[in-house]
């Protein structure tokens, strides 16, 4: 391939990813969906850009864009936020999760003819959501702060349910047993240590940062903190996508650190909050590179037989209609229709259930090529269903709810209607 042709490409990817945020304001199509389709027909479907192509670089790369998005996304989330939100993440992401795994993994057994290990396997790899895509869809919709906290948060913690759940039962695979009591153990771990080393790198980091300013060119010193961060974290056995998005948290919460007694006892200096010349660059920062990421994630879609394809299309159907009474159960109160519809069909997977789909067939492991291609059906169609759903959805939330008393030979209650404006306008 020649290298200016590349060149070229890639500049015109950032002139389309501005246009198709355009666009959404018009259509409601999201970015990520367009330039997914991007990278399928590059990939796939003509074979312009092979996989191989990136080689460990695409590794590396997904990588650096996921610190980056879960860095800035923690930047933006308060204190206050988190502190009326973070209850019902958790219900709604351990809810989602099991009831999505446990979905994936009985549609693999019975209709996709995969042993129980391997199902098992599957369904915890795409029981979560992906923090890399429900956080730039969620960016472009008109949807309450508090709302937007619970899917950020869901996606994170998912992704890590996903990592740290699915590599155990891929050691589980490899020795034809599954340990539950060692996969709760790596859980709690992964989770309790990776927050604290965020909480205590960005804390640092806030104290420290005015002085780093004096440094000439000094702005990227704090990614590259982040990225330190991340890598330490990860080679100690943690998860650093938890420890990235705590450290961005205490970083954007600078101000409510200063008046924190403890904080100002053990401290003599104040902490240091970012600027909005510092925020800009690294939302700009985050716009690049997953423009970028989701061109690459689209490139490495396979597709597989006609049948795999089905069942994950399926698989998926099944885990959208799943997510409305999850997402009713334990929804703060006070979050208005929009929210909860966005909330109840933002089920997108990601990165993280492709490249783990793939592990079992590069370990030549009974079975490796029909997890990998059903994986990689479930990420294409969640994305696809999720993308097409949020259209829908943002033109008219109240669409199911006219359907149901046209069915009924019904009309939509006047109190409704300003029930649900009521809802919105607090929200």
């Amino acid at each position: 391939m020649d290298i200016s042709f590349v060149i070229v490409f890639l500049g015109i990817l950032i002139f389309c990813a501005h246009l198709f945020n355009e666009l959404f304001n018009k259509t409601k199509i999201p970015n990520v969906l367009l330039l997914l389709i991007i990278g399928i027909i590059l990939g796939p479907l003509t074979g312009i850009v092979q996989v191989s192509f990136f080689g460990e670089v695409g590794r590396v790369f997904t990588t650096l864009t996921l610190i980056i998005i879960l860095f800035e996304s923690g930047i933006s989330l308060k204190f206050s936020e988190l502190k009326r939100s973070i209850g019902p993440a958790t219900f709604i992401t351990l809810f989602n999760f099991m009831g999505s795994a446990a979905i994936a993994t009985l549609m693999a057994n019975y209709l996709g003819r995969l042993d129980w290990i391997s199902s098992i396997f599957l369904g915890a790899i795409v029981g979560g959501t992906s923090s890399a895509v429900v956080i730039p869809m969620v960016r472009q919709l008109n949807i309450g702060e508090k709302s937007q906290v619970i899917l950020y948060i869901e996606s994170v913690l998912s992704d890590v349910l996903c990592l740290v759940v699915g590599l155990a039962f891929l050691e589980g695979m490899q020795i034809g047993e599954i340990n539950i009591g060692g996969v709760m153990s790596e859980m709690w771990k992964s989770f309790l240590f990776a927050a604290v080393f965020g909480v205590m790198g960005g804390t640092a980091w806030s104290v420290m940062l005015n002085n780093i300013r004096s440094i000439k060119n000094s702005m990227f010193t704090t990614p590259a903190f982040v990225f330190i961060l991340y890598g330490l974290v990860e080679i100690l056995g943690f998860n650093g996508g938890i420890a990235t998005l705590m450290f961005g948290i205490m970083l954007g919460n600078s101000e409510t650190i200063n008046n924190n007694k403890i904080f100002r006892r053990i401290f003599l200096i104040q902490a240091t909050n970012l600027t909005d010349h510092e925020r800009n660059f690294f939302g700009e920062i985050v716009f690049i590179l997953q423009t970028y990421f989701f061109v690459y994630v689209g490139i490495n879609i396979q597709f597989g037989n006609l049948w795999t394809y089905l069942l994950g299309l399926i698989t998926v159907g099944l885990i959208i209609l799943f997510r409305p009474l999850v997402t009713r159960i334990f929804a703060p109160g006070g979050v208005g229709l929009r929210d909860l519809t966005t909330m109840s069909i933002m089920a997108p997977k990601g990165l993280v259930p492709a490249v783990l789909a793939s592990i079992p067939l590069q370990m030549g492991l009974v079975n490796g090529e029909k997890i990998q291609d059903l994986g990689y059906s479930i990420v294409l169609f969640s994305i696809i269903i999720s993308s097409a759903l949020v259209i829908t959805f943002s033109k008219d939330p109240l669409i199911l709810s006219r359907m149901y008393r046209k069915r009924k030979g019904k009309t939509l209650k006047p109190d409704e209607k300003d029930n649900y404006n009521e809802a919105e306008n607090n929200n």
